[in-house]
């Protein structure tokens, strides 16, 4: 549900920053530590530029080879 790995998962529980529990033999993890914790991740913004760069680079090979 978070795309954490389960090594970054037990990491951040055992840095604190996450809380687990145990019932009939299952491992879970309280919604609201979880939520707290991707409360903290940095925001993503796409980089505009980078499609670009890489379309122009595909299109000069293109280019190249079909000479």
């Amino acid at each position: 549900m978070s795309s954490l790995s389960v090594g970054s998962l037990y990491k951040a529980a055992h840095e604190g920053r996450l809380t687990f529990s145990r019932s009939e033999g299952r491992v879970l993890v309280l919604t609201t530590s979880l939520i707290a914790l991707m409360a903290e991740a940095e925001p993503w913004t796409p980089q505009s530029n980078r499609g670009a760069a890489a379309r122009a680079k595909r299109a000069e090979v293109a280019r190249t080879v079909f000479r």
